[in-house]
């Protein structure tokens, strides 16, 4: 492993830290996005796709649908560490906390690809797997992937923060990911 000794940070975002209660205003906004677009869409799969059937199994499905959303930011974190696992061959710590689920270690050190990689595998791989879903399945099953594809897209809003400001970091930097913070290092000396 690359020691960082021989770096200095020059950024440093902490999500979880009172003063920015960033963490808080990405999860509210998730949180009325992912509502906002679940009643719509299935507001307009119902007028759509399914209009003059009857809607008591459709309500079942919802519910299913919500229980989905419960468990999603497990796979997601999840996914993160697969991701971890794949790119740096080590295994990441996961933890699940008051406000916010997050996946990281303090002793895994990224390149700015690497890092890129890790933070939006499961963007797009959940993206790519549950909207063909969306499209295929029967219109009553649409809830089952959608739901948990608005909590994929909206719920992602932290990961792409964090994505933006590593990928506006200098060519050389490497990242440490705590979870909810990430600390930008350059080395010293560029040999």
């Amino acid at each position: 492993m690359k020691e960082v000794y021989d770096y200095k940070a020059i950024n440093r975002l902490d999500l979880s830290d009172p003063k920015f209660k960033m963490l808080n205003k990405l999860n509210l906004f998730a949180l009325i996005s992912i509502a906002a677009s679940c009643v719509i869409g299935i507001v307009l799969n119902y007028c759509l796709r399914m209009l003059g059937q009857a809607g008591g199994m459709y309500l079942v499905y919802i519910l299913c649908g919500v229980v989905l959303c419960f468990i999603y930011p497990y796979v997601h974190e999840f996914a993160h560490a697969f991701a971890i696992i794949i790119s740096r061959g080590k295994r990441p710590y996961i933890k699940f906390g008051k406000f916010a689920a997050y996946c990281g270690s303090p002793d895994i050190i990224f390149t700015k690809g690497q890092y890129f990689f890790v933070a939006a595998f499961p963007f797009f791989f959940y993206c790519a797997l549950l909207i063909p879903l969306c499209v295929l399945l029967p219109a009553e099953f649409f809830v089952l992937p959608f739901m948990p594809l608005m909590y994929n897209v909206f719920g992602s809003v932290a990961d792409l923060f964090m994505i933006r400001l590593v990928l506006s970091s200098p060519k050389h930097a490497v990242v440490v990911d705590c979870g909810t913070d990430i600390v930008v290092y350059v080395p010293t000396k560029i040999n």
